[in-house]
């Protein structure tokens, strides 16, 4: 063995592993790009969109009446709203609930609605509407405006139906 071979086997050794560095960071390059086409996501994005929860609209009395149309009611509310293209209508975690209670005075009812946002309790917008014979579907389609507008939400494609023989959906 002469002495360049000697000092050219320390030389080759030295190469090696700079080569294997840049292979293994290529290797770590391929696999993130694989992962990140392959659908996998490192990080939650949060959607844009708020959800919104519908409470059902409680008696403020005890009146069966009143308890079913407050049934029918966020029913008919949850419709309306699912139509916004921009809300998520969810059951838990919501940014905002809608709620609201009915209630029989004389001959009217009063249907008091409530936007409230959950992480302060801050409660955005509040309206009672005094009526004496309601249509849910109208009135639904009257508060998911009002609570749109306040929430600053274009109007989607609404689609509202009425129970077959009925003009309106719940009469009280």
């Amino acid at each position: 063995m002469t002495e360049t071979d000697s000092q050219a086997a320390p030389a080759a050794r030295r190469e090696r592993p700079g080569w294997l560095a840049i292979a293994f960071i290529g290797i770590c390059v391929l696999t993130a790009v694989g992962l990140y086409l392959g659908g996998v996501r490192m990080v939650h994005r949060p959607s844009l969109r708020p959800a919104i929860a519908v409470l059902p609209f409680n008696a403020a009395n005890a009146d069966a009446d009143a308890e079913r149309f407050g049934a029918g009611l966020a029913a008919q509310l949850m419709a309306a709203l699912r139509n916004a293209g921009e809300l998520r209508l969810v059951d838990r975690a919501p940014d905002v609930v809608v709620q609201g209670s009915v209630e029989r005075a004389g001959g009217y009812l009063l249907v008091t609605a409530r936007l409230i946002r959950t992480a302060n309790r801050y409660q955005l917008w509040s309206h009672v509407y005094q009526i004496d014979r309601v249509d849910t579907a109208a009135l639904a389609e009257t508060i998911a405006t009002a609570v749109r507008a306040e929430l600053h939400i274009r109007p989607g494609r609404t689609v509202v139906t009425t129970v077959e023989g009925s003009d309106n959906a719940y009469f009280l």
